[in-house]
């Protein structure tokens, strides 16, 4: 009697132990299948509700403006101020401007000064380092667009005298981006972006600035690759 009571003792244990196997192999299964629920790889904290994603939706979903600055009236190869050689007749900013809107589509405006540069490359050289060290605003003709209507604005701009034209300074002054994304890009004769994407960050502390890109103005009409690539980057 002893033996069978023993026997059935540890036929009931040995049941437990089974049971509660099972139950610890069945939970991290639920967690592998979180995946269903976008929350695949999440730990407390950091769970991923898809968001991220949303935030690089295809353009096609957005409201796209592409607006530039480019004085064009200059043909020479710049050395301080950037107003760099012209690409099928145009500026190589606007080079880069009309390529970036065949690309992403949307909308897109020029900056037109209502006093022109002059005509000459030393002229507008002049004209350009005087509005930088007064420290001037210079009046922009109103555009055919209200930019702060638009969800994501690229931006684009010569260097000149190694930072921002002036009349980028009004523009900035003159529009709101806050909730909005930019995305900026320039041509330059070695200065790069010159530090001006963080200026655009500081003009604009309530929108989103992207990764901008620099291009040398000589080399604007050999660029297509490189602004595909930067696009690509930022999965637009």
């Amino acid at each position: 009697m002893k033996r069978i009571v023993a026997l059935l003792l540890s036929l009931i244990f040995i049941f437990v132990l089974v049971s509660c196997g099972t139950q610890n192999t069945e939970e991290p299964q639920s967690d592998n299948n979180s995946s269903a629920n976008g929350l695949t790889g999440s730990t407390p904290g950091n769970t991923s509700t898809g968001f991220e994603q949303s935030e690089n939706q295809p353009l096609s979903d957005k409201k796209i403006l592409t607006v530039y600055f480019s004085s064009a009236n200059t043909a020479g190869v710049d050395a301080v101020s950037s107003a760099t050689p012209k690409v099928n007749k145009m500026g190589s900013t606007e080079y880069l401007a009309e390529y970036i809107h065949g690309k992403v589509g949307g909308d897109i405006a020029k900056i037109t000064p209502v006093k022109d540069y002059p005509e000459s490359y030393n002229g507008t050289a002049d004209a350009a380092k005087a509005e930088r060290d007064n420290d001037e605003r210079p009046e922009f003709k109103p555009l055919d667009v209200n930019p702060e209507d638009y969800d994501v604005i690229f931006v684009g701009y010569p260097m000149w005298w190694y930072t921002l034209p002036m009349i980028m300074y009004t523009f900035f002054d003159t529009y709101d981006f806050s909730g909005k994304t930019i995305i900026p890009f320039n041509t330059h004769a070695g200065s790069g972006d010159g530090g001006t994407y963080r200026e655009i960050e500081e003009f604009e502390p309530g929108a989103t600035v992207l990764d901008g890109l620099a291009v040398s103005g000589s080399r604007a009409d050999n660029s297509d690759s490189d602004i595909d690539e930067w696009l690509a980057g930022l999965n637009y």
